[in-house]
């Protein structure tokens, strides 16, 4: 059995300034053929679940098309998507496979194209009109009808912080290497609640929302359709910073029979709106998290700005918390991660280590969200920013965040990277010669992913509100394309 691979991992958020280009795909996942199996093997990524998926299956031969994937930033360069969409469309690879799987977020946007995932499938069907395809997808996917329906199993990623990657890539291959030998004829059907699911209390590693939906899901498949593998449902949230028409909450069911794909579909649809009040952020200010002064106990705490978190699209540029921490008196030994700023890296390398510099923080790209932070600041530490991932989440990725360099800024010890991504691995901390478990108060422009390796190393995880391009408050931010009832979640409304 022969069987395609393509992806296309990219999460674009609307409200971004920084365009992704081809340097951003290269810098993480930019490969094809041998070199991709070479890239994910022993990693906890989708190829990676996909590599040790056919281990165990002798029989199967994995067919490695393009493989693209770009921090979350702004739109993708369109011209880039044209490309990519011509090269894994037109792959003389792929000739003669018997099935293809897709390794797909679902919220990518292009600078033109709005939905370039449907167009990368519809393309696909051109060519391959009658072949088995299979597609995962990320817990915060905008899909459209017209991608479902081209599709004959889809899953969804069940964990948020998404640690089940590789796991959504094997039942995924499961589902079409059964398709394939048995001749099914299945199909996906996408039923969505006219709703967006914002992310700040979407976590699955404790109680809460998504947790109870995920478990509904399962117990309702398993009740409609027994032991057989279909009719599955995989619920998702949606994309909250994506200004496209198919951003909308739902659910994918993949079955034989669909009336029992409908039946569960509509089931767990109705499940979710029936907890989307649950989802309603409400989180206090920077000044009113730092007032409390959470570390005077001696507790360990870490204060997360999820408004610019780099995996909600954030550009690693806005001053609220910095400002605000300014003058809260942290302890000797706090780390504020991070800031991007490459001429600000260039000139601390230009300097050396001991060097002291009157900079600006903040506010380098966007001035939306507040005013640049004055400081005079001493150089730490500078470094080549490449690391390897050694906590849950991608364990064993490798990562470039340019040349970065280690900063004093008061009690503060502030990271300033080239290139914008989150705070959240240990090897990250590591490469600035940062302890993460001796850090009394660490600052972080992060979010739930962040708890994947630090959840049980803080005594105090609280996030705060700040302006920025992924605030819990998106009646702040200019949407053109989304209904802003799709944002009322103390509304119900059957669909």
């Amino acid at each position: 059995m022969r069987i395609g691979i393509a992806r296309l991992w990219h999460e674009a958020n609307s409200f971004s300034v920084c365009q992704t280009k081809l340097e951003h795909f290269e810098a993480r996942e930019w490969c094809r053929g041998d070199e991709a199996a070479v890239l994910y093997r022993n990693t906890s990524t989708e190829p990676g679940g996909a590599l040790s998926w056919a281990a165990m299956h002798p029989d199967v031969e994995l067919v490695f098309s393009r493989c693209a994937s770009a921090a979350p930033a702004g739109p993708v360069e369109q011209t880039l998507l044209d490309r990519l969409t011509a090269e894994i469309a037109e792959d003389p690879a792929l000739t003669g496979i018997d099935g293809l799987y897709l390794s797909l977020h679902g919220a990518c946007i292009g600078t033109v194209d709005p939905d370039p995932e449907t167009t990368l499938v519809a393309a696909l069907r051109r060519r391959f009109p009658k072949l088995p395809i299979a597609a995962s997808f990320d817990m915060h996917a905008c899909i459209a009808p017209e991608l479902a329906g081209m599709l004959n199993a889809a899953t969804v990623y069940r964990t948020y912080p998404h640690i089940d990657m590789a796991e959504a890539a094997r039942d995924a291959l499961d589902m079409l290497a059964h398709i394939i030998r048995n001749g099914v004829q299945s199909r996906v059907l996408l039923k969505t609640i006219d709703r967006i699911l914002p992310s700040f209390n979407m976590r699955t590693d404790g109680p809460g929302p998504m947790l109870d939906i995920e478990k509904e899901a399962r117990a309702a498949g398993l009740k409609i359709g027994g032991k057989s593998l279909f009719p599955v449902a995989y619920p998702f949230a949606s994309f909250a910073y994506a200004d496209v028409p198919q951003a909308n909450s739902g659910v994918l069911v993949t079955c034989e029979d669909r009336y029992q794909g409908q039946a569960l579909a509509d089931h767990v649809a109705g499940y979710m709106r029936g907890t989307q009040v649950r989802f309603q952020p409400d989180l206090p200010s920077a000044e009113a998290v730092l007032a409390g002064r959470p570390w005077a106990d001696g507790s360990r705490v870490a204060i997360l700005e999820p408004a610019d978190n780099p995996l909600s699209g954030g550009i690693g540029d806005t001053p609220g918390l910095f400002r605000a921490a300014m003058n809260a008196g942290l302890p000797e030994g706090s780390v504020f991660a991070f800031f991007s700023a490459p001429e600000i890296v260039a000139e601390a390398h230009r300097a050396g280590i001991g060097a002291e510099l009157d900079i600006s923080l903040g506010a380098r790209l966007d001035a939306r969200f507040g005013e640049p932070v004055a400081c005079r600041a001493e150089v730490l530490r500078i470094t080549d920013g490449r690391f390897q991932n050694e906590d849950a989440m991608e364990r064993g990725m490798k990562v470039d965040l340019g040349p970065t360099a280690l900063l004093r800024v008061g009690n503060l010890r502030v990271i300033v990277t080239t290139g914008c991504q989150s705070p959240n691995d240990s090897a990250y901390f590591r490469l600035h010669g940062i302890e993460i478990d001796d850090v009394p108060v660490l600052l972080a422009k992060a979010k739930n992913h962040f708890r994947a390796a630090f959840g049980n190393r803080f005594d105090v995880i609280q996030s705060c509100e700040t302006l920025g391009p992924a605030m819990a408050d998106v009646s702040k931010l200019p949407f053109r394309n989304v209904p802003r009832e799709r944002f009322n979640l103390k509304e119900q409304r059957v669909t």
